[in-house]
């Protein structure tokens, strides 16, 4: 595959960027620029450097600089004898930079700040998948719904299998921007089902609204669905508030790294 498109890559046209300042930035950003425009495909393989620089107009010490930022990106993988080509973004590579922006603000972001980003997001996730939920996609829900079940007596287990469920929902969407918004908030909604999860009746409190919810989509009624969502977002905040022993303005516990 790399050989056929490396021979579609010598058709592409690489302008010169000139000999002002930020070579390396206007370097990075013509080559970015055809990668996400699809100029360059995924397996892609560029020309030899030599001969990408000339067509750039730069050193080729200018082009390798910008050949490592585009490689610290995720948009380019560079192997001994092989040469350099597109690679394709992974989800966690897309979702990293906010997910860190978050967790640096640590304790500057707060139960209610979390709060009011998931009801923007769940809230709207679960009337998009009533309306849009497939055959498999139930089945998929009910599975987890079981799992949720079975692990009523481990308190982790039954928040993993409840992150799961709540992911599920956002790809029932459709959508892949709205799953890709909820995973960049995921290390801080771990924290804080982790951080709740030996809470005495808590399985008992938000079982039948996940119930509910999945009853919600098989129905297709989409404005029930919403309702419930909501509900139980806000009786999950008065849990997490509860639990931390805080007011509205409690500030959240930074979830710990692996």
């Amino acid at each position: 595959m790399i050989n056929s498109q490396s021979k579609r890559t010598q058709k592409l046209r690489f302008g010169a960027v000139g000999n002002k300042s930020a070579l390396v930035d206007r370097v990075v950003e013509k080559i970015q620029e055809q990668i996400l425009s699809e100029r360059l495909a995924v397996g892609t393989k560029l020309p030899p450097e030599r001969e990408l620089a000339e067509r750039l107009g730069v050193s080729r010490t200018v082009l390798r600089e910008a050949v490592r930022v585009l490689a610290a990106k995720g948009l380019l993988e560079t192997c001994h004898g092989v040469g350099t080509t597109v690679r394709a973004l992974t989800r966690e590579e897309m979702v990293a930079p906010l997910n860190l922006f978050l967790r640096s603000w640590g304790r500057d972001v707060s139960l209610n700040h979390l709060h009011q980003v998931r009801s923007l997001l769940e809230v709207e996730n679960i009337g998009l998948a009533a309306e849009q939920a497939s055959e498999e996609d139930i089945q998929d829900l009910h599975r987890i719904l079981e799992e949720m079940e079975a692990a009523k007596a481990s308190p982790l287990l039954f928040a993993a299998k409840d992150s799961d469920f709540h992911r599920r929902l956002a790809q029932t969407t459709h959508n892949p921007l709205l799953t890709l918004l909820l995973d960049s908030i995921h290390d801080l909604l771990v924290g804080i089902r982790e951080l709740v999860a030996e809470e005495s009746g808590l399985v008992e409190r938000v079982m039948p609204a996940h119930l509910e919810m999945l009853e919600c989509i098989e129905k297709r009624d989409a404005k029930r669905a919403r309702q419930v969502m909501r509900a139980h977002l806000l009786a999950a905040l008065d849990v997490q508030k509860h639990v931390i022993h805080s007011g509205t303005d409690l500030q959240m516990v930074e979830p710990e790294l692996d």
